[in-house]
């Protein structure tokens, strides 16, 4: 991501961290398990509706950090359309420029707390089924603040349906294919850039996505940014989801 920010600071990391912006104020970043600023079972059923005639679909997640939002959007696939043909949406692939963070997701391990655990049971979902306990001791992450946090392993049945890698959204959706089958989780970042960024970002992305593609954004990201968005060939069809027109 080519971003004029301060340099050798880091912007997006895993779960809970707090940095110092270029003038000088504290930056906060967390991810984590069934994030609520997206209604995950409504973006999930959508979507499966929305390309049960296509054969393949693929999934981009961008900022990836540890994997927490691939691994909800696979269990919520998993949990909810069992007995449909869900494979088609996978590998997710999940990019991050943090080459820190690419690490530790593509190591499956991931630090959880009551609160995340707490979201598993709130679903009816056996953690069981997808994470076992792996330490009380938490996974090295450059700058984390995180405290209180135990150490899982992600089992096969997520590992094997994500693909972690390090690289530049930009670069990626410059060069990505589609044929109106593409979703694009772009969640929670497109408000630390400038609006020239973002604008040339989206350029890139109502170029190569064709009509029906979907694109995903967070809540951070709502106010400023969608108005970009929308003037770049999308229309809002849920909260923080929108089409390609």
């Amino acid at each position: 991501m080519r971003i004029n920010f301060c340099p050798n600071v880091q912007y997006f990391t895993s779960n809970n961290g707090y940095y110092k912006s270029e003038n000088g104020n504290p930056i906060g970043t967390v991810t984590q398990m069934f994030r609520p600023d997206l209604d995950w079972n409504r973006f999930t059923d959508f979507m499966v509706k929305h390309f049960k005639n296509k054969d393949k679909v693929q999934i981009l997640q961008f900022a990836a950090s540890d994997g927490s939002e691939a691994y909800t959007q696979i269990i919520t696939l998993l949990e909810n359309f069992k007995g449909q043909n869900i494979d088609k949406f996978f590998p997710i692939e999940a990019y991050d420029i943090d080459k820190n963070m690419c690490d530790v997701a593509n190591s499956g391990l991931l630090n959880m707390n009551f609160i995340d655990l707490k979201k598993f049971n709130d679903n009816n979902i056996d953690v069981d089924k997808y994470f076992e306990f792996y330490s009380d001791k938490n996974i090295n992450i450059l700058n984390d603040t995180s405290e209180h946090f135990q150490t899982y392993k992600a089992l096969p049945i997520l590992t094997e349906n994500v693909n972690f890698h390090q690289g530049d959204m930009f670069d990626v959706s410059k060069k990505h294919t589609d044929d109106s089958n593409t979703v694009v989780l772009c969640r929670n970042i497109l408000d630390y850039l400038t609006d020239r960024e973002v604008e040339n970002f989206m350029m890139y992305n109502s170029f190569n996505l064709k009509k029906g593609s979907l694109f995903v954004t967070g809540e951070i990201d709502e106010h400023r940014v969608e108005s970009i968005i929308m003037r770049n060939g999308f229309v809002k069809v849920l909260p923080h989801v929108f089409m390609k027109a």
